[in-house]
């Protein structure tokens, strides 16, 4: 390589530099006039702006939600259709945003490292770090500005301001059973058991549902995703109750006991097949021989008598 060349790299490693030198010195020319806050770009300032002028432009077509970014739709639209885009590699559970998945993804790798100086509990997030910290510290530095109630957390603050509506009444009623929520969402979700609206389609089978949450729980019987995992032996299950009341193999924890006997069961269904002993309700029948049974359990182990009693016979009349 000859001397010009090697100047011809040199000069070019020079504007190289010199580049990079400028985009690190990059001017923020947008400046928002309310907090001084500067951006790069224009359409950057206008979206914070809307912070300020509480302007939300983009509406929820589905249930009139407004949003201030057009991304934070989209997200929201998720809630509507029930795509969830982004699943965990690990355990299949599926969420909303990339940002959850990643929140999740701390818990498989065991990553806490925000631990709290007081009882050395750990977390994942900082965030969540603080909020913890003012259990010790008594902190709750969210005020209403309606009754001088307080809160340890924001989201607290929002939902109890909710009550507060401008009539002077207090949560919100439902005009048909006479009700009462705390919140509006929960309302509007109540009042489907009265108009049998079932917004919340499955798209493997079409199967509407009230609920987002039901929706999610029936779409695992097409995916075989088993989001919840046993804290004992790992094993997966796809709903959280089966996975708390697995648990209690390994507690020995059995919640639900018998008022006659005392008998304590881990379930309550247990508990339910249990009560028919003593209320003589016998709702399995054998075909055979028509003998009552208060729980399909014992109805099988009985007809296995039977069985065994048909294929004596058979092998007799056969010889």
């Amino acid at each position: 390589m000859g001397p010009n060349s090697k100047e011809a790299t040199e000069g070019g490693n020079c504007d190289a530099e010199a580049h990079l030198e400028d985009s690190t010195l990059v001017q923020k020319n947008y400046q928002c006039p309310v907090c001084g806050k500067s951006f790069q770009r224009s359409p950057n300032l206008l979206t914070h702006q809307r912070i300020h002028t509480g302007e939300r432009p983009y509406q929820c077509p589905q249930c009139g939600r407004c949003f201030s970014q057009q991304s934070s739709l989209t997200i929201h639209l998720r809630i509507h259709t029930g795509e969830l885009p982004y699943p965990c590699p690990q355990c299949g559970k599926r969420f909303r945003q990339s940002s959850n998945l990643l929140k999740h993804k701390q818990l498989h790798a065991g990553v806490r490292p925000h631990l709290c100086s007081e009882c050395g509990k750990c977390f994942a997030q900082r965030s969540n770090l603080l909020i913890h910290q003012r259990v010790h510290t008594g902190e709750m530095p969210f005020l209403c500005s309606e009754c001088g109630e307080t809160f340890r957390q924001h989201r607290s603050l929002l939902l109890h301001q909710r009550l507060h509506k401008e009539d002077g009444s207090w949560g919100y009623n439902c005009p048909e059973c006479g009700k009462t929520f705390s919140q509006s969402s929960d309302l509007v979700k109540h009042l489907r058991v009265h108009t049998g609206e079932m917004p919340y389609s499955c798209l493997y089978c079409g199967k509407k549902f009230r609920y987002i949450s039901n929706l999610n729980r029936h779409r695992r019987t097409h995916t075989g995703e088993k989001p919840h995992a046993c804290r004992q032996c790992g094993e997966c299950f796809s709903h959280l109750s089966s996975r708390n009341m697995h648990e209690r193999v390994h507690t020995g924890e059995r919640p639900y006991g018998c008022a006659e006997c005392g008998k304590k069961f881990i379930s309550s269904s247990k508990l339910i097949r249990h009560l028919r002993i003593h209320s003589k309700e016998m709702s399995y029948i054998c075909s055979e021989c028509g003998k009552n049974f208060p729980c399909h359990l014992n109805l099988m182990r009985h007809q296995q008598v039977h069985r065994a009693h048909n294929s004596l016979v058979k092998e007799e009349s056969s010889c």
